[in-house]
């Protein structure tokens, strides 16, 4: 997919992690759709998220990517997060932060993206979910050991959860 480069003084990769071995590596892709369940185009994502161990770290970790201008497919290479700690030292599940804005959105959408394969019942925010039907808007399917699909729905009968940070 294409990076948005040479606009901003410090340019976001669009993969998170430099300089890490392939084989460490997984693929996030998905569309994110508009009322009419249409993919939009127009997006910008930007995600945030640990590294395998756990670890926050303000310089590693951060990405911007655009979806395909002609699928809305978007792809996110990286490394799959571990387990850590929120500043409460309440415990998180693996998870990556997606922040999204778009033509004709008052305010960024900001969710989290968790993985189907592992524990969710102890994260601290997972749990204070209170529509648990709606629960499965931010897992991520898994494809095999390292892909995974992450749909994002702003409307409708599956609308993605949403926090306000």
């Amino acid at each position: 997919m294409f990076g948005i480069r040479d606009v901003f003084d410090k340019d976001l990769p669009n993969q998170p992690f430099e300089q890490i071995n392939k084989e460490d590596l997984i693929t996030i892709s998905g569309k994110i759709f508009d009322g009419e369940n249409k993919p939009l185009l127009d997006v910008m994502i930007e995600t945030w998220q640990c590294d395998q161990n756990g670890i926050f770290n303000k310089e590693k970790g951060f990405s911007r990517i655009i979806p395909d201008i002609n699928t809305g497919l978007f792809r996110l290479i990286t490394l799959k997060p571990g387990f850590s700690k929120n500043i409460n030292d309440k415990f998180q599940s693996p998870h990556i932060l997606f922040w999204i804005v778009a033509r004709g959105m008052n305010q960024p959408l900001i969710t989290r993206m968790y993985f189907e394969d592992e524990e969710l019942e102890k994260d601290n925010l997972f749990r204070l979910v209170k529509n648990k039907k709606r629960i499965h808007t931010l897992l991520a399917k898994k494809n095999n050991e390292k892909e995974y699909e992450f749909n994002i729905y702003l409307q409708g009968e599956d609308e993605t959860i949403f926090f306000d940070f």
